[in-house]
């Protein structure tokens, strides 16, 4: 079987990603959108990073989340990147011809879901991101914003243009893409019928929590187990009926109808005198 030959991705080609993360990108998308924000939450903060990274005198630069948010967006780009390379995504002549038909433009005023075609197509979304610039420009794009972002009396106001409204509507897209690779716990693609997929070795390896992912793990199993306890006590109950029903307590046992039924011990005593009698 013929293979394709791309260029190995490695961790030192990039800031953030790490090997076992270039190896599955899944790890970092499970425990993003699990533990770390919900998607409503994460593209309110891309909308905020992005409008007051371009015009400053918008900004907070004191708030402390400022580099966490530029830090997680320029991770996810490079995730985005991973995915985009691994599954050798084509590039697209026209990436932002983001609505091929009305129910795109529908959906999307309708549900705020991106669709293509009237499909929801996440390797479409990373096709079109990377197409727009590649991703040395993504970094000097996403490190101009966060520059913005923290530093109030940054001048030069006018350095992204018009341009500004594509990167913000690339970068809500990418968000969302993922999010749906991540709930549907991979990438959907579409190839020809006569294409046998075999997928590489799956890594099976688990992204270290952040703090709050431990202590949410901390919390589930507490209640896993308190949640077990409680249950504990109806189990021994239902064993006990069970074994009551089946005569195996040698008691009486009551049918369904409220004729008393007999025992296997009154039905072992019954045929005893049975035998003697004859």
């Amino acid at each position: 079987m013929a293979k394709i030959k791309q260029k190995k991705l490695k961790a030192e080609n990039f800031r953030y990603v790490i090997k076992r993360v270039i190896k599955n990108p899944m790890i970092y998308l499970d425990n993003f959108f699990r533990y770390e924000a919900s998607i409503d939450h994460w593209m309110r903060d891309i909308s905020f990073t992005v409008n007051a990274g371009a015009y400053p005198a918008m900004a907070c630069p004191d708030a402390v989340e400022n580099g966490y948010h530029c830090r997680q967006l320029i991770e996810q780009v490079e995730v985005a990147y991973v995915i985009f390379k691994q599954c050798g995504l084509k590039k697209q002549k026209e990436p932002l011809a983001f609505f091929k038909s009305r129910d795109d433009y529908y959906t999307y005023a309708s549900r705020g879901e991106y669709s293509f075609d009237g499909q929801i197509n996440p390797a479409d979304t990373l096709s079109k991101f990377f197409s727009f610039q590649p991703m040395k420009k993504w970094y000097a794009t996403l490190d101009d914003l966060m520059l913005g972002l923290t530093w109030g009396r940054a001048p030069n106001y006018e350095q992204f243009g018009d341009k500004i409204v594509a990167i913000h509507e690339l970068l809500l897209r990418l968000a969302q893409a993922l999010y749906v690779i991540h709930r549907q716990g991979g990438l959907p693609l579409q190839v020809p019928s006569y294409v046998i997929a075999q997928p590489t070795d799956k890594f099976e390896g688990k992204m270290p929590l952040s703090r709050l992912g431990e202590l949410i793990h901390g919390i589930a199993d507490k209640r896993h187990a308190e949640a077990a306890a409680e249950l504990e006590p109806i189990f021994e109950k239902a064993e006990l009926w069970d074994n009551h029903m089946n005569g195996e307590d040698g008691t009486e046992v009551v049918d369904g109808d409220g004729d008393e039924g007999s025992s296997k011990a009154d039905e072992e005593r019954g045929s005893t005198s049975n035998v003697a009698q004859e």
